[in-house]
């Protein structure tokens, strides 16, 4: 799905909340928990979304996907900050120094092969990692309404079209209300698949609507249904199977 935000407002994005992490990094107790995501602690949060901008900055200045993958670092305390702040300065510099069209791989299959997919999928992977780091100080603050909307465009683009990790046998609709956008959600022809198309469907069995940064958090499972204030219309069982833990 093509993105309605531009290159520059998605680097912007990733340089603003990679600097709240850090900042909140350096001021707090990394050995705390984040509650809603039990496994983690602050240390681990900083070491996996530093390793996933370092990764993301070597496919983009080798234009290659041959390499290792994302490394979580075994650093921590102020090493482990400065490492992170030191990736993500170069990932913002490695993107900003190509041509957002050029040609580089991604994992997304059908997906257009551009730089551009890099600046958007590491945005989106930075502003619910700054949300997440955030929440475990108490003190969240909004992902930006386009933001959030753009960021559930890409979600169901490149982990429910494409992953056959959900399945649907019916229609569902997910519609935001700042900004109003919707999404019709179908079973694909190949099993394990669904279909996503822009716009709504009037003959949908369900339909999922809230605020953009809610609907966000409820995809990648920040927030239950509930918690996010979610209206969920129509068969119930349709529509909460996609947010399913």
């Amino acid at each position: 799905m093509t993105s309605s935000w531009s290159d520059t407002s998605f680097l912007a994005a990733v340089e603003v909340d990679s600097t709240r992490v850090l900042e909140l990094a350096r001021s707090g107790d990394l050995s705390e928990s984040i509650g809603h995501l039990p496994r983690w602690k602050r240390r681990d949060l900083v070491a996996h979304l530093g390793g996933v901008h370092r990764w993301a900055t070597e496919i983009v200045n080798t234009s290659s996907m041959d390499g290792p993958g994302s490394r979580k670092s075994k650093l921590d305390g102020v090493e482990l900050c400065d490492w992170f702040e030191e990736g993500a300065e170069a990932l913002v510099a490695a993107l900003e120094s190509k041509d957002p069209h050029g040609p580089c791989p991604n994992f997304n299959p059908g997906s257009e092969k551009v730089f551009s997919w890099w600046a958007r999928r590491q945005a989106h992977e930075t502003a619910v990692h700054r949300w997440d780091m955030e929440a475990s100080f108490g003190e969240t603050r909004p992902i930006e309404s386009a933001l959030a909307a753009d960021g559930v465009d890409e979600f169901l683009d490149v982990f429910v079209r494409t992953r056959g990790k959900q399945t649907l046998d019916t229609t569902l609709v997910l519609t935001t209300s700042d900004p109003g956008r919707s999404w019709t959600l179908r079973p694909a022809e190949k099993p394990g698949r669904i279909d996503v198309i822009a716009g709504p469907d009037s003959g949908a069995e369900a339909e999922v609507v809230g605020d953009a940064e809610a609907m966000l958090l409820a995809l990648w499972g920040r927030l239950g249904v509930g918690a996010a204030d979610l209206d969920v219309q129509g068969d119930t069982s349709v529509a909460l199977h996609l947010f399913a833990p």
